[in-house]
């Protein structure tokens, strides 16, 4: 029985994309660096702001992509909560949850000021456990470390505590920890690869999401 989720951050709690792709590239135009498209970014997200410059540049030297993380990290901090959003049923979703007694938490490859700031922005009034973004001394995802660290957090059972993201990596995480897996549809990746990824469960919508969790945590019958 699921006691406990923990969501990742861009593609699944928050639309973050229109933030990313204008401070990526408005860094590339600082730089002297072509622009890079909408879905070239999307599909680079999600294992911190490095590995989005060697996705997209993998033929640079390591010092010009170094620079450009570096600098793209600085115009991001500028801009990282001008558009970002909720997705549609989310904040719904997670309100329920609170109220039904499920434990929730937050776990991004995003620097951790960013997540910390983000969530309190746009879900005032939903109770986390934790809300983690990367810092110093806690490997990146799909290493499980702060997902473990969530988990004791929480005091639950891994099977008790279910894993909600986006991307291949958010997927593995969960798979890591030894969590099910739940995988967004709404988010940056699409359902080929994260099926390939070994989901075992996709959701079209928070609402769909919400359809499930209601047969499948006890005593939510309000979701």
């Amino acid at each position: 029985m699921l006691k406990g989720l923990i969501f990742d951050l861009d593609g699944t709690t928050l639309d973050t994309l229109e933030d990313i792709v204008y401070s990526y590239n408005a860094t590339l135009k600082d730089v002297g660096l072509e622009t890079k498209s909408e879905d070239a970014i999307r599909m680079g997200v999600g294992r911190g702001f490095r590995n989005l410059v060697n996705n997209t540049f993998p033929n640079l030297a390591e010092e010009k992509r170094e620079e450009i993380a570096l600098a793209y990290r600085k115009k991001y901090g500028e801009n990282y909560y001008k558009h970002t959003h909720p997705y549609p049923g989310m904040f719904e979703l997670l309100k329920t949850l609170n109220e039904k007694g499920i434990l929730l938490a937050v776990n991004s490859n995003k620097s951790d000021i960013y997540v910390k700031d983000l969530i309190a922005r746009n879900y005032p009034g939903i109770n986390f456990v934790a809300v983690m973004g990367s810092m110093e001394g806690i490997a990146l995802k799909p290493d499980p470390q702060a997902t473990e660290i969530i988990i004791k957090k929480m005091g639950l059972k891994k099977e008790e505590v279910a894993y909600v993201g986006d991307s291949e990596t958010d997927i593995l995480t969960g798979i890591n920890a030894g969590l099910k897996t739940f995988a967004c549809l709404w988010g940056f990746r699409d359902k080929k690869t994260l099926i390939k990824a070994g989901a075992d469960l996709l959701f079209e919508s928070p609402k769909e999401l919400s359809d499930y969790l209601k047969e499948e945590i006890n005593n939510i019958s309000a979701l």
